[in-house]
């Protein structure tokens, strides 16, 4: 649960870390922010690029949920989330989805090998998170859309007509030790699924890849 002291120790953390690994902080501003990237479900590939930094997203990979690391700042990641979304690469009103919903995404558990996969992290060539398994990110609400078990279907579209969902904690998990990501770096980002997705059953399925943390801005060597 979000309280103000882990907060505050999130934030000294990420003041020790890069102090730690010579980044200058004299003139940075340190802030609380995120880094969301997605990328679109196919049948083709069981591996997903995600971009982390702005000067290494392209027009194939531009999404409008996109919020990603200018070349000038640091970001101390103190939590991972990974979710599905039916948003299309231009729509700002997609939700985020802890699990595959059924009536989002159709019941034949197509998406399961997401839950399976793992997320690694490269900088500079160097391995800084190897595998970090995406099943802990799986989590379902004791209420699901559109369940009635008193009647067949729903008798109105606003009878539970969303998840349950706490948006400050569900298919977030922590991430400690803390990593920095330098703007100025190469970093890439992968989740390796054990198998690609078998078929798409919903219109627009998507993989979105959200670090909570603090955003150290002017602190890299680029201006």
């Amino acid at each position: 649960m979000a309280n103000q002291i882990g907060a505050r120790m999130v934030f000294e953390n990420a003041r020790a870390l890069a102090a730690s690994q010579g980044y200058g902080l004299q003139a940075a501003k340190c802030t609380q922010s995120y880094i969301r990237s997605e990328a679109a479900v196919t049948t083709t590939t069981a591996q997903y690029n995600f971009p982390l930094i702005v000067s290494s997203q392209t027009s194939a990979t531009q999404r409008v949920n996109n919020r990603l690391l200018n070349l000038q700042d640091l970001f101390y990641v103190s939590q991972v989330g990974i979710f599905l979304t039916d948003a299309t690469a231009t729509s700002g009103t997609g939700r985020l989805y802890t699990y595959a919903n059924p009536v989002v995404f159709g019941g034949s558990g197509a998406y399961n090998s997401l839950y399976n996969g793992a997320l690694s992290i490269t900088i500079n060539n160097e391995q800084v998170l190897p595998s970090w398994d995406v099943y802990r990110h799986f989590w379902v609400g004791q209420t699901q859309q559109n369940t009635n078990f008193n009647v067949a279907s729903p008798t109105s579209p606003a009878v539970f007509s969303t998840d349950q969902n706490d948006a400050s904690e569900n298919g977030f998990y922590p991430c400690e030790p803390g990593i920095i990501l330098n703007g100025a770096a190469n970093i890439v980002c992968n989740i390796n699924l054990p198998a690609a997705v078998s078929t798409l059953t919903a219109s627009n399925p998507a993989i979105v890849v959200l670090f909570r943390g603090i955003l150290i801005q002017n602190a890299t060597s680029v201006r």
